[in-house]
């Protein structure tokens, strides 16, 4: 039992390390579900490979692989829901932890072992997929400014929103064009279709 706590509190640490703003509650409605069949397939992202396939009738799972990591040099792999979210004219993945047993655990899993949502814009380009993330930094500049600008816990090491959908949604729409609240992008090239 105290590998499995020691373990948690590892991969907690590890989330915050790793960028990902974690929330309790998901970015969508169902009526904010789309499906676009050009996310399907493999993506290469430097050292990292993200597979989409359908997951019922619009949702994706991803398969996620990473040559090195944090913790890890070897390859690891790991399985998330994802759901496509239409905002205004933008376009989000809520990415949400799967089914996953297998030990050796990917940075992207990490940062959603609370299990928690984790968001990102997507946009999608000619030359691939473009994929940023909130900036943890941005947000904790904004909420020492602001600290009811939307709800959230917080303390020395962690950060997790826990607005509502309607909440988080209302922040994303208001931000959603200013370029500090996105860690730089990461351009996605597509492997096969």
């Amino acid at each position: 039992m105290k590998t499995n706590v020691a373990l948690i509190a590892f991969c907690i640490f590890l989330v915050f390390l790793a960028g990902c703003i974690p929330s309790i509650h998901p970015l969508y409605h169902e009526e904010d579900i789309v499906f676009k069949p050009e996310l399907l397939g493999s993506w290469q992202q430097d050292d990292a490979k993200w597979v989409f396939e359908q997951s019922g009738e619009d949702g994706y799972l991803l398969k996620f692989y990473e040559d090195n990591n944090l913790i890890n040099e070897n390859q690891t792999y790991s399985d998330f829901d994802v759901t496509l979210v239409k905002l205004g004219g933008n376009f989000y993945l809520d990415i949400y932890p799967g089914e996953n047993e297998q030990i050796e655990f990917s940075t992207l899993l990490l940062s959603t072992l609370l299990p928690v949502h984790a968001f990102a814009k997507i946009d999608f380009l000619e030359e691939g997929i473009e994929i940023k993330f909130l900036n943890r930094d941005w947000l904790e500049e904004l909420l020492k400014e602001n600290p009811m600008i939307i709800a959230h816990e917080k303390t020395p090491d962690y950060l997790v929103l826990t607005a509502s959908t309607d909440e988080l949604q209302e922040f994303i729409m208001k931000y959603s064009n200013v370029e500090e609240a996105f860690v730089e992008s990461s351009l996605l090239k597509r492997i096969t279709g």
